[in-house]
């Protein structure tokens, strides 16, 4: 499933959605096949994505997209644990985080 940054949250009408409210902060929750999203909109338009699975790592091209056109920068990293990347479309700035261990690791997008 791809959620993308800076458009309207479109998903399949047969996937269940829910809101949440976490840390003072909505959220809709959506459950896909592989990951768990947690989405923030502002006006409709997706803000930030989150994503959550046991072993796996959605990549960039879930949130961005035609992130192979962008220019890509690493911001930090820690070994094994932690990435966090900068994309650059056209003016447009995504950060990109990814962190966790196995069996708890969180991708998380969102626009600049």
């Amino acid at each position: 499933m791809q959620i993308f940054l800076g458009q309207p949250l479109n998903v399949a009408s047969q996937v269940k959605i829910e809101k949440k409210v976490v840390m003072n902060q909505q959220y809709y929750v959506i459950k896909g096949q592989n990951f768990t999203y947690y989405v923030k909109t502002k006006n409709g338009i997706v803000s930030e994505v989150i994503a959550k699975a046991p072993y796996k790592l959605a990549p960039a091209s879930y949130f961005i997209q035609n992130p192979q056109n962008c220019v890509k920068k690493l911001i930090m990293r820690v070994p094994l644990r932690m990435a966090k990347y900068e994309y650059d479309c056209n003016g447009t700035v995504y950060h990109y985080t990814t962190f966790g261990v196995p069996g708890n690791l969180i991708t998380s997008a969102s626009l600049k």
